[in-house]
């Protein structure tokens, strides 16, 4: 832009041209030629664009800004996106060792229910005395996670109960009509002979019809659970303690001896050697209460990284706050069959350099993992001082809110921070009750997609500072040309929710403020719509070449801001008053 600031002046050749003659004999070499020529209002053609927000922030299709729509318009915000995964879940079974049963005696002694038919006697002992047998089973170390056991699945446990004797001759036949055992409580048995009886919550154990063969018995049951309750097991500090006894509490024997001629002579008491033999206790799966830690590499969320800003919002006075941010949760619940919930909490730490400034979940908030909608959900939730009116429609399925009230102050402060560490909080299954939790298996871990999804708006008092500049006006006149007064006018119209300050400011041919000068800027209102403004400079300016021209945008009502927000000036005419000096020669 070249103007030529004198078209609409006299030309200064024709003020040489004055009525009157000069004498040539006179020595004009000591009178001044300079000739000063004062210039008021005179129009400088100028033309400012419209200031758009797309334009002032630029972005690169890296960024971590991006322009999203929300309600059908278009917004700025921090956007990342991932998933993360959980190692899977597996709480370590255990086992109690077989242990070694001292064996102990039974005695019986005969009884005056004796009778005798021809060839055959029919003797009847019952029980004298029995030393009961101690059973005792540990576990150690057993699974922290384990908080307590009620009862035990078990694989097949084994107890076996032998009886021998020597001292009913080798012409005898002997028989238990009935055996009844104080046995060890709280069991399930499986299969039992129909000759069999047994109370689980008294523990007694009765055979009936038990037959000797070659002076041997044994009676032989397969437990299957047991109950803590009721067999008094404990659990404490992860160690298993079951101690039982098998108790002979009351027992008939019956001898049939088979005779030719005399009556056999049998003893008054007959001893029986008992040895008790069980198998290792081996649980499969237990009821009682459970928490775990879900850990694993892959639970990490990469960092927001706020590096890559536009420098135009790392602005000292520019102080950026997210407008109702939103963080995305899709979650899986792999332990859904079991009906079994999980939680965890979530933690913002915005990072800049070695200060860390942590931001948690609104008290009593956590991310709670249900089991209504299966493994597989979806089990969706959004993480926003409040429930967004336009969820991302991903995950508006199953969607539930979880409050973070101060999630939107987590750019505020001393200048932007360099990242936002997002880290899960304790994320685990919390202390609750589990039926029949299979242990030694294996269960896919937890899996989650995130979206952290964050407007962008200006806390109040905070400002976007844009200028640009117009220049290229230099030549030959207005260099010669000492501008004491520069007004430039224009119609402002905005879209901007609040006001916005607009200045010039005089340029010299190398791009530099001139100084020394005074400028007074415009204030345009918010959704200015053809409101004039007025903006000046008072000083001398000399070498003109152009101006720069500032706004400062102050949309700091917690709006998001826009790309389509516009400060657009019209009817721009810029005025400079002045005077021109010149040597005529």
């Amino acid at each position: 832009m070249k103007p030529n600031l004198l078209k609409t002046c006299v030309p200064i050749s024709a003020l040489l041209l004055l009525p009157g003659c000069i004498d040539k004999n006179y020595d004009l070499s000591d009178i001044d030629k300079t000739t000063q020529i004062n210039v008021k209002d005179l129009v400088v053609p100028v033309n400012v664009e419209a200031i758009e927000l797309s334009n002032i922030i630029k972005l690169d299709d890296d960024s971590q800004i991006k322009i999203t729509e929300i309600d059908g318009k278009e917004v700025y915000a921090v956007t990342q996106s991932g998933d993360f995964s959980s190692d899977p879940i597996e709480i370590d079974g255990f086992k109690a060792d077989a242990p070694v049963i001292a064996p102990t005696t039974a005695v019986f002694k005969t009884s005056p229910a004796n009778s005798n038919t021809r060839a055959t006697l029919r003797s009847i002992y019952t029980l004298d005395s029995f030393t009961p047998q101690i059973v005792n089973f540990q576990a150690h170390n057993i699974d922290e996670s384990i908080k307590s056991i009620d009862a035990l699945t078990l694989h097949d446990l084994d107890i076996i109960i032998e009886l021998k004797t020597s001292g009913a001759g080798s012409d005898s036949a002997i028989s238990f009509p009935v055996l009844t055992f104080d046995f060890l409580h709280g069991l399930t048995l499986k299969d039992l002979p129909s000759n069999y009886t047994y109370d689980s919550a008294t523990g007694m154990l009765t055979v009936r019809n038990l037959q000797c063969v070659n002076n041997r018995a044994q009676i032989k049951v397969t437990a299957t659970a047991l109950n803590f309750a009721t067999s008094h097991t404990t659990f404490k500090d992860h160690q298993f303690d079951f101690n039982s006894n098998i108790d002979l509490k009351d027992a008939t024997m019956e001898i049939v001896t088979t005779y030719e001629s005399a009556l056999p002579t049998l003893p008054t008491a007959i001893s029986f050697d008992i040895n008790t033999v069980v198998t290792d206790l081996e649980p499969t799966a237990f009821t009682g209460r459970i928490e775990y830690k879900l850990e694993g590499d892959d639970m990490n969320i990469d960092p927001v990284t706020l590096n890559d800003l536009p420098d135009i919002l790392k602005n000292d006075k520019t102080d950026i706050l997210l407008t109702n941010p939103q963080i995305y949760l899709n979650l899986n619940n792999p332990m859904a069959g079991y009906n079994v919930t999980m939680e965890t909490g979530l933690e913002i730490t915005s990072v800049r350099g070695m200060e860390r400034t942590p931001y948690s979940l609104d008290a009593g908030q956590l991310v709670k993992i249900g089991y209504e909608y299966g493994e597989a959900g979806p089990y969706n939730y959004v993480i926003s001082p409040s429930m967004p009116s336009t969820p991302l429609p991903e995950y508006k399925e199953h969607l539930a809110h979880v409050g973070f009230s101060s999630l939107s102050d987590v750019l505020t402060g001393d200048g932007l921070p360099e990242q936002l560490d997002i880290k899960l909080q304790n994320p685990q299954l919390p202390e609750q009750k589990v039926v029949d939790f299979e242990l030694f298996k294996t269960i896919p871990g937890v899996k989650g997609e995130y979206e952290f999804f964050a407007p962008l708006a200006l806390k109040e008092g905070s400002a976007i500072y844009y200028s640009d500049s117009e220049a290229d006006w230099g030549s030959e006149d207005l260099d010669k040309m000492t501008i004491t007064h520069l007004t430039v006018d224009a119609d402002a119209f905005s879209d901007i929710p609040l006001g916005a300050e607009v200045s010039v400011y005089p340029i010299d041919k190398d791009g530099k403020r001139i100084p020394g000068v005074t400028c007074t800027p415009a204030h345009v209102g918010a959704e200015a719509d053809g409101e004039h403004i007025t903006m000046t400079v008072e000083g001398e300016i000399r070498m003109l070449d152009g101006i720069i021209y500032e706004a400062v945008m102050r949309p700091g009502n917690g709006e998001a801001i826009s790309p389509e927000q516009t400060l657009r000036l019209e009817n721009i005419r810029a005025k400079v008053s002045g005077y021109y000096l010149t040597d005529f020669e």
